[in-house]
Formats: structure tokens, sequence, C-alpha cells
């Protein structure tokens, strides 16, 4: 009788304790239950978006150049925004994701031009031929970090803001991953995400900092609570002004679902 050959071993697991980026094996996991977020404002562009009108500043990317030409006195970190005025007005969708293992959430790092970077959660723009928001996201984290999630839930939170004077508005929901699997790494195809981070829940205000209001408030206030989406909330915000360092950013509403 020839003899039963032994079941393979389980891919292992390494998370490293300090929650350091990695650049092997990460999780097959699930991400942990209940009891228990832009909006990240994604820090990439899909890959057939790479050479698009890429993120700048805290703005999510847009699928082409803004027609109106640029003003005079418009910084150049923002990557060319309609000039104050423009009556035409840029939208976006965009989506970003909650990865959770070990009571530590997974958050990236972009660089921006102009020398800054910022950090934020995986996510991006929502692409017109995407079947759905979650088909978009799933490939936008998949993209960034090399975790394909299997299973969602959400959206958690919603986020809309509106800068007028740089002509943008921006829609973003966010999802929190039930289940994912891969590897972690970083291969953003448009070079923004640089560092990938499962940051422990008491640490990520300090990464968070340097972000912008609309990412960083709403963000923050959920790993503080951690509702889910049967008590989704609703954030809106008004942004004024051109300037990264300068911009007067309101919150408007916050409303639970």
């Amino acid at each position: 009788m020839t003899p039963t050959p032994p079941a393979p071993s389980p891919a292992p697991i390494n998370v490293p304790s300090s929650f350091a980026v990695a650049a092997g094996p990460v999780v097959p996991t699930s991400t942990i239950p209940y009891p228990m977020m832009p909006p990240n404002i994604p820090a990439t562009t899909t890959e057939k978006n790479a050479n698009r009108y890429a993120v700048r500043d805290g703005r999510p990317a847009g699928r082409s150049p803004p027609r109106a030409p640029l003003s005079p006195g418009t910084p150049a970190s923002y990557g060319g925004v309609a000039p104050i005025g423009c009556s035409a007005m840029r939208e976006w969708l965009v989506a970003s994701a909650l990865v959770e293992v070990d009571g530590a959430l997974l958050l990236v790092r972009n660089e921006r031009r102009g020398g800054f970077s910022d950090w934020s959660t995986p996510g991006g723009v929502i692409d017109a031929d995407d079947r759905s928001v979650l088909t978009g996201l799933t490939r936008e984290v998949e993209e960034e970090t090399g975790l394909r999630v299997t299973d969602w839930e959400g959206p958690v939170y919603e986020v809309r803001a509106v800068a007028q004077d740089m002509g943008w508005r921006l829609h973003a929901e966010v999802y929190r991953a039930l289940a994912f699997e891969g590897e972690l790494r970083v291969a953003d195809p448009d070079g923004i995400v640089v560092e990938a981070v499962f940051v422990e829940h008491p640490a990520c205000a300090d990464r968070l900092a340097d972000g912008a209001r609309w990412v960083r408030e709403p963000l923050s206030e959920w790993i503080a609570e951690r509702w889910g989406p049967d008590a989704a909330r609703g954030y809106t915000y008004d942004v004024r002004g051109t300037r990264r360092g300068d911009l007067a950013v309101h919150r408007t509403s916050v409303a639970a679902g």
C-alpha cells in the first residue's frame, strides 16, 4: 500500500510584534471582530491611471488634468488645480479600507510633491469601469499593499469635502475588511505609497497628525469609538484656500446613519 503523504503545513503568519514595515509574508487571516476611517484621501492611482492626474497634497487623483488653464499663483504642490473662480468643479468618488490585525490598523505613508509626506489608510479613486465601489477598493488595496481583501462590511462612514477655491468635490466611502490574504508589500504603480505599517491603535494619532483634517478627524473618531455599519456616520467639510499650509477647513456636519 502506498503511504498517504503528509498534509502540507499552513503558510506561516509573520506579523512582527512591533508592526514594522514588512516585505515578506504577513497574513492569511481574518480581522478581529466587533467590538471594535478622504476619509483616507487615497494615496495612489491605479496602474492604468499612473500617468494621469495623480494624487497630490491630500487631494484625490483625478481622471484627467483640469481643463481650465492654471492661474499664475497656483502652487505647484497641488499638481495643477483650476484657478479660483473657475466655474467647473472636479468631482471624485474614492474609497478607503480599514484593515486590522491584532489590535493594529494598516496605514500607508504617502510621499507628496513638495517633499512632504503623510499617512492614511489604503485606498483610491473608483474608476468608471469598476463594477462596484468594493471592486475598485479591492483593486486599490491590493495594488498598494499586496493584501487582497476577501470580505468587506460597510461603508462604516462617508466623507464629503468641497474645496471651492481649488475647484474640487470629494465623496469618500470607508469600508472595513473582515478577512484578507496575501503578503504585505509596497508596490504602488504611481510611486506615492512608499511604506505600509500595521500601527497599534493608540499610536495612530501620531502618524495621522500631518494629514488633512477630513482624513484625520473621522478616522481618529472611528479608532476611538469603533462603530459598525449599522451606526454609519456621514461627515461634511468646507475647505477654503489653495496652499497646503494656509487652508481653512471647517467641519459643517456629522450625522449618524
